[in-house]
């Protein structure tokens, strides 16, 4: 796949540079300098998020625009700009539009996750039991029936408590998360996440309301991880749970269902269940991990706070999905 980028005809007028892994990222775009008006990267989420952060090292320097053309495992902001072709045929239309002027951009900004006095930045910041089960993942050999093994486990082990070994993964993280200078009045968590683009991974798009320029998704699931995962294929489509204490008033809440349907009326949310846009987030854990998209950090302390950071240019083919993120501009 990768030859098929670099073997291609709109490849010989661009600056190639293969890396041998991950760590060489910050070399190889140490020397580009300024002259770069057009940055295109072949791998997943995790390579972009590398490659994003060393870019950003030096908060002086102009941002060239982005161009994601896919080739890792999930892709998801690739997919999200509308980049679902194979990486070649991603490239070759990318450059095709860029050379004639047509190539459309969106504006997207990056989350500034602070924490242990660094800063990282990043689509899509996570904590808590779905983290665990995802470095339980990273630390082993990896594979798509590894994953699919991790995943139906996990879901198991929440749903029916076997295999005990994965218990103490999936118990519900300990935290106290401020929003906007409110503390939320919970302090065990299955989930707590952070996102710009509306999409965590391929087919969850769980958040609602629209997110302001000036703000940023942001969700928050106080239960047990085996409610969590007994609402996931909800959840993951934008459903809001609803009271559970509403049902202890059946007639009440027949009506409200009713009443829901003909949209005069809504059920009651379930009030342990936070999502909506937030412009600043403090979240003080003893959780041992955390995520920004998809790659796995050790944690430094306790404290993390997260706000909108700077702001990219993403090319973006055939409209891109964009409905949960800012709509894209063509320049």
């Amino acid at each position: 796949m990768l030859a098929d980028v670099l073997d291609s005809d709109e490849a010989k007028a661009a600056h190639r540079i293969v890396t041998d892994e991950i760590s060489d990222v910050g070399e190889a775009l140490a020397g580009l300098g300024q002259r770069v008006k057009l940055l295109c990267i072949y791998g997943g989420d995790g390579t972009i998020y590398r490659v994003i952060n060393e870019l950003l090292r030096n908060r002086d320097v102009t941002l060239p625009r982005l161009a994601l053309l896919g080739g890792g495992t999930m892709n998801v902001t690739a997919r999200w700009c509308g980049m679902r072709d194979s990486p070649g045929e991603t490239f070759r239309q990318v450059m095709r539009a860029y050379t004639a002027d047509r190539l459309l951009w969106r504006e997207v900004p990056l989350l500034e996750v602070t924490h242990g006095g660094q800063t990282h930045f990043g689509f899509t910041v996570g904590f808590g039991p779905l983290v665990r089960v995802l470095e339980r993942f990273e630390s082993g050999e990896k594979s798509r029936l590894k994953a699919l093994q991790i995943g139906v486990q996990s879901v198991l082990s929440a749903v029916s408590g076997l295999p005990r070994s994965y218990q103490s993964v999936l118990r519900e993280m300990s935290a106290n998360v401020t929003v906007d200078g409110e503390r939320l009045p919970y302090d065990r968590w299955a989930a707590v996440f952070g996102n710009v683009t509306g999409t965590v991974n391929p087919f969850i798009e769980p958040f609602v309301g629209e997110r302001t320029r000036d703000t940023f998704h942001f969700l928050a699931y106080a239960v047990s991880s085996r409610e969590f995962a007994v609402m996931t294929p909800l959840l993951a489509r934008a459903h809001v749970p609803v009271d559970p204490r509403s049902l202890l008033h059946p007639v009440s809440t027949w009506r409200q269902a009713l009443l829901s349907v003909v949209g005069q009326e809504h059920l009651p949310s379930d009030p342990r269940y936070v999502n909506r846009p937030a412009r600043h987030v403090v979240i003080e854990t003893a959780e041992r991990f955390y995520t920004i998209d998809g790659e796995v950090f050790p944690a430094r302390d306790k404290h993390f706070e997260v706000r909108l950071g700077p702001q990219l240019h993403l090319a973006t083919l055939g409209g891109g999905r964009g409905q949960k993120g800012l709509p894209g501009r063509g320049e």
